[in-house]
């Protein structure tokens, strides 16, 4: 019934609300947008974990029913995650963002680390439908999980980090950013670097990230 009321109500309309979009980072809308869609865009200010969540329920609700009216909507769900997925490369971005997601329709981050969660399902989809575009996507999601970290791996990412922290050395290795941006701004000396690493929204999320898809596919592709 839950699922239902789902298809029913937030997919058509793309009511991807939650926590995060209203009381996190970027509160616009939290007194007055609640549930209303902006007048200048009409459109809800939209959180693309919401549109996760609903992806993999419904995925979880064809594996179990075989209902393709799941699957069908499921997909439609994925595509809408899948156009706040960098799918290309801009000048103003000085670390590799080519295949990492942004959060919100209304708020500024690049690389975060939710791409360690989405790529596996990215991945589940191209399995099932033998989609070869998802496959790429979510390999190219599992790769940007690892690019804020600080490692001679990253080229560019080192050379970022170290204009910004120029003590850090070979014992930092693997201090990695949740995002790239966040402040709606970045630099070629450093700029939207960020401040601070997390073990299980950075560095261990995109480690668990490459081990269960291991695990689940047995291959990681180049």
């Amino acid at each position: 019934k839950a699922m239902e009321a789902v298809i029913r109500e937030v997919i058509p309309t793309g009511r991807w609300e939650d926590f995060e979009t209203y009381w996190s980072c970027s509160r616009y809308g939290s007194q007055d947008l609640v549930g209303k869609k902006v007048l200048r865009n009409n459109m809800h200010k939209q959180n693309n974990f919401s549109m996760f969540w609903t992806a993999e329920a419904l995925y979880e609700c064809y594996r179990t029913t075989s209902n393709r009216k799941y699957l069908r909507s499921g997909q439609r769900t994925l595509d809408e995650l899948l156009m706040t997925q960098a799918s290309w490369q801009p000048p103003y971005m000085f670390v590799n963002v080519l295949g990492g997601f942004g959060v919100l329709n209304a708020d500024g981050e690049w690389n975060d680390s939710r791409e360690s969660l989405f790529a596996e399902l990215i991945l589940q989809y191209g399995k099932l439908l033998n989609n070869r575009e998802y496959i790429e996507r979510g390999f190219a999601a599992l790769k940007a999980s690892f690019v804020m970290m600080y490692c001679p791996e990253n080229p560019l990412t080192q050379v970022q980090w170290e204009k910004v922290y120029p003590f850090f050395g070979e014992k930092d290795y693997g201090f990695t950013m949740e995002n790239y941006g966040h402040g709606g701004r970045t630099s070629s000396e450093g700029e939207g670097m960020g401040e601070f690493t997390i073990y299980d929204w950075g560095n261990g999320a995109a480690a668990e990230a490459y081990n269960r898809i291991l695990d689940k596919f047995g291959e990681i592709e180049q």
